[in-house]
């Protein structure tokens, strides 16, 4: 793992590519036509989604903690947690988005619950893999000024934007509506790593993330409801009014990051092949 970690720290946008495409693909294994003969699909279809992000998210934990970086992850006991009010406009966001008028069919329980632990999932592993592990690399290359943080948070959120161009090349999404989720996943990714690094844990904003995929997914275990379809194209409207609705979250986060200074990070850097530890990290360890 030194080699990797070597890698990361003098690779690091190379290295935050690579990682994030693997957790993709290895997201993307369509395990559920194997269950389709013994299962019904969208019970076939939660089950692979929890198995994948929920291995891929504990393989970026056991990532994070060979590389020595946990703390600085949000990987932290409730002791070290700090001002976790801050995420209020996540919450906020996620009562918003709720659909109105739908009814939830209690006659399916198993898969109401597997749908909650599929948004559970996929706060599990797109925290560790964005925020975790490259919004870290990042800081460890850029974290040791105020405009580096800024830096390191803005570029860790384009890449999970990007991310979500898997949605498009796999028929999930219209172009349109894959460039809107995009820029609202970008603003998303911010006001996650501001969160994050001010509340020094990880683990609220994965349930807040999970709780906005949640609302957003309800008609799936709704009376009539069930597996999203393709949905019809966006108007241009319609595009701009979502990016409008989540820009607050963007600029909120941005407003928080004002107060993460660079000594409270524990940062590593990279000589002469070397790994140099902070002070901080010296006087922790």
């Amino acid at each position: 793992m030194n080699k990797l970690k070597n890698f990361a720290l003098e690779h690091p946008l190379l290295f935050s590519i690579l990682a994030t495409f693997a957790g993709i693909f290895l997201t993307e294994i369509p395990f559920q036509d194997f269950l389709a003969p013994y299962l019904e699909k969208q019970t076939a279809f939660y089950l692979t989604i929890i198995f994948e992000q929920g291995l891929v998210g504990f393989l970026c934990l056991l990532m994070l903690a060979s590389f020595g970086w946990l703390e600085i992850a949000g990987i932290t006991p409730p002791k070290k947690w700090r001002a976790l009010w801050l995420g209020w406009p996540l919450l906020l966001f996620t009562l918003i988005n709720m659909d109105e008028g739908v009814v939830i069919d209690t006659s399916k329980p198993m898969l109401i619950v597997l749908h909650l632990l599929t948004a559970l999932s996929t706060g599990w592993v797109e925290e560790l893999l964005c925020r975790g592990v490259v919004t870290v690399t990042f800081l460890q290359k850029w974290g040791r000024s105020k405009k580096g943080i800024y830096f390191a948070v803005l570029a860790s959120s384009l890449l999970f934007g990007l991310a979500h161009l898997a949605n498009f090349i796999q028929g999930r999404k219209p172009l349109l509506n894959n460039v809107t989720q995009i820029i609202f996943s970008l603003f998303f990714g911010v006001i996650f790593a501001a969160c994050m690094l001010r509340n020094r844990s990880i683990w609220p904003m994965m349930i807040l993330h999970a709780a906005v995929d949640w609302a957003g997914t309800l008609r799936e275990v709704a009376v009539g409801g069930g597996l999203r379809t393709v949905p019809p194209a966006m108007s241009p409207t319609n595009a701009l009014i979502s990016i409008l609705i989540t820009l607050p979250l963007f600029l909120y986060g941005l407003f928080l990051l004002r107060k993460v200074e660079p000594d409270s990070l524990p940062l590593e850097t990279l000589q002469n092949g070397q790994i140099n530890p902070s002070p901080k990290l010296e006087a922790v360890g």
